[in-house]
């Protein structure tokens, strides 16, 4: 055990703590994320698709070189005849299929951008988590050292008979379950930090801090229409499922035009008996007689049903998500408000009032354990009801596509113009 506690005691000695603010560490998360760097890669492929649908061929010209022999009596010869073929698009499909390609290259870069946007939610909950378990931690820290100190006090007071086992056994029990709970805080600081250093790509070396302080903007949300119109009009996956089906319209243009022949143009030349040269053109049609873009057009049908499938989900998720986060900041905060105006500032002076009238000898142990243990779970709710609030106020700033300290004027503007 203690080689175990040494062990742990040298590697967080060996971690360094570095504080880095909320759009700094949003920032990095953005330029080291793997999903950021799929979402990019993933626009090469439609970009491919449009670069093979630039010219009116559907596919490569046909090279062919023949060589005979020719053999008579008293003779020998050689005729030789090389071909170039090429099939050609006449119906115009090429022109939809990059049509088609290019709006997938907009629905890829609109992914992109939806990327970034549930990234940088991800970072700011991640930052958010860490810096409310940085407040508990020392909150906690706090409570065991005063019941460290209230246990001795408690144990000195039963030796001079100024107390009974009682008091002095609900001393020495607040002891051990504030350093219970101080132990659990530290746990869960050390698997918030962890995980914002996971996001920020940092080594093992190195453990993020948090800025202290947290402005949560008052906003009004009222007309969750209004904001349900503004989010329609910012969010990049409603747009990339806009894209999808206009790229999935002119696909089905496109299939519908495959009972058009292709041209087919030939040119050949060679040489007959090592004498005479020849050379010619020739013109040719691909009759679709058995494959006639069948398909083709139903696999574009299906693919244009499942893009307006996709939008109208998108657009109710969207108006879902605008409706939850709306009443649920507005609850949240008002919640929030409540405990720091009144919950929070009786309980921060209880804490101090139980120390005072401890040390002043003007209450008993037990009853500075109940004062000081009601102040305290008190402080701590306080931070589940603020983590509560802010986690919401980054969802609904995620939800409209805007940053968090934008959210509140960008609400006013976007209202009003509404």
């Amino acid at each position: 055990m203690v080689c175990l506690l040494l062990s742990a005691a040298l590697l967080t000695a060996s971690q360094d703590t570095v504080t880095v603010p909320l759009e700094d560490a949003v920032a990095r998360v953005l330029a080291v994320s793997p999903t950021i760097a799929a979402a990019t890669g993933a626009i090469a492929a439609p970009k491919g698709l449009r670069s093979e649908a630039l010219w009116p061929f559907p596919s490569n010209p046909t090279i062919a070189y023949s060589r005979a022999k020719r053999q008579s009596p008293g003779s020998l010869t050689h005729d030789t005849e090389w071909v170039i073929a090429q099939d050609v698009e006449i119906g115009g499909q090429w022109i939809f299929r990059h049509k088609a390609a290019g709006k997938l290259v907009r629905s890829a870069e609109q992914r992109l951008l939806n990327a970034e946007r549930l990234v940088a939610l991800d970072a700011r909950l991640a930052y958010l988590a860490l810096a409310l378990a940085e407040r508990r931690t020392a909150l906690t820290d706090s409570s065991a050292t005063f019941a460290a100190r209230l246990a001795d006090l408690a144990a000195r007071q039963l030796e001079a008979g100024e107390i009974n086992r009682l008091e002095h056994n609900a001393a020495l029990l607040e002891a051990a379950r504030t350093q219970s709970t101080a132990e659990r805080a530290h746990g869960e600081h050390s698997r918030a930090a962890a995980n914002l250093a996971r996001l920020l790509d940092w080594g093992s070396d190195s453990l993020p801090k948090t800025i202290p302080g947290l402005d949560i903007s008052d906003i009004p949300t009222g007309n969750v229409e209004a904001l349900f119109a503004l989010a329609r009009d910012r969010r990049a996956d409603l747009s990339a499922a806009g894209f999808d089906i206009e790229a999935a319209d002119k696909a089905v243009t496109a299939a519908s035009l495959e009972f058009i022949p292709d041209l087919t143009l030939i040119a050949f030349g060679g040489r007959e008996a090592d004498i005479d040269d020849l050379s010619g053109f020739g013109i040719g049609l691909t009759i679709p007689l058995f494959h006639r873009g069948q398909a083709s057009k139903g696999f574009a049908k299906a693919a244009r049903a499942a893009a307006r499938a996709e939008y109208v989900a998108v657009s109710r998720g969207i108006r879902a998500e605008v409706q939850a986060t709306t009443r649920r900041f507005a609850r949240a905060r008002a919640a929030e408000r409540h405990f720091a105006t009144e919950v929070l500032r009786a309980a921060t002076e209880n804490v101090t009032l139980s120390e005072t009238a401890l040390e002043e000898g003007l209450a008993s142990v037990t009853d500075v354990v109940v004062l000081r243990t009601a102040a305290v779970a008190a402080q701590l709710e306080y931070l589940e009801v603020l983590a509560e609030a802010a986690e919401a106020w980054f969802e609904l700033a995620a939800a409209l596509n805007v940053s968090p300290t934008d959210l509140a004027q960008f609400i006013s503007t976007g209202t009003e113009q509404q």
